[in-house]
């Protein structure tokens, strides 16, 4: 961790959130991130990992698994283009497993010091499985749109809201997460944060939304490149 800390130009953030109860019921559910940038010139790379469980007197209720890659090529200060590999395992949602893989265009529309916005544009395939059919993967072309957006309230208060829209002819996707990042002391920030998860096309006995509330504590090393 030092090596990486003090070796530009590396930065990234880890978080953890757990939660407990006893008495009438057992319970006991843990959220986990973490992301890794490396930014240098003209490129960035992207490398993000989440985990969610959740059990209730012994049995799982929740299990969430997520990864993404994405990179960056910078061609213009503002215009750049990206690859990006998304997989995203749920085991109680309709949607058991999501693969995509697109590239396309982003800008740098809002660049701060207060408000910074990434909007993007793109294309590719995907692959599902849903959990009424296990053993069955289907593929489709797809489209994607994503927006990122940052708001510096104070120099201790931050707001961000990621927006991401996969439309396919089987399945539309969208992911909404807003989180407000507190800074404690140091490297040391509280998190809350909501997530929304919403499938067009699911089985008649599963909801199409999905939705995350969490507290966090997470810990920040480096300082990316843009």
């Amino acid at each position: 961790m030092p090596v990486i800390a003090h070796a530009e130009p590396w930065s990234g953030e880890f978080a953890l959130g757990y939660l407990a109860t006893t008495g009438n019921s057992d319970t006991s559910s843990v959220n986990a991130r973490g992301a890794l940038v490396y930014a240098a010139e003209r490129w960035k790379n992207t490398l993000t990992a989440s985990a969610i469980n959740t059990y209730a007197d012994s049995v799982s209720s929740a299990e969430n698994y997520a990864a993404t890659e994405q990179a960056d090529f910078n061609f213009t200060p503002r215009d750049y283009a990206f690859v990006a590999i998304e997989w995203n395992k749920d085991l109680f949602a309709a949607i058991r497993e999501r693969t995509s893989e697109t590239t396309g265009y982003g800008r740098h529309v809002l660049v701060g010091p207060t408000h910074l916005l990434d909007l993007e544009l793109g294309a590719g395939a995907r692959q599902l499985q849903t959990n009424d059919h296990p053993r069955e993967r289907e593929s489709d072309f797809i489209g994607r749109g994503a927006l990122k957006y940052q708001w510096n309230l104070s120099p201790t208060a931050t707001l961000h809201q990621a927006l991401k829209i996969e439309a396919g002819e089987s399945n539309t996707y969208t992911e909404s997460v807003t989180q407000l990042k507190l800074s404690i002391i140091g490297n040391l920030f509280a998190n809350l944060s909501y997530t929304l998860k919403n499938n067009s096309n699911t089985a008649p006995d599963t909801e199409h939304t999905d939705t995350e509330t969490a507290v966090t504590l997470s810990y920040e090393f480096g300082k990316a490149k843009g």
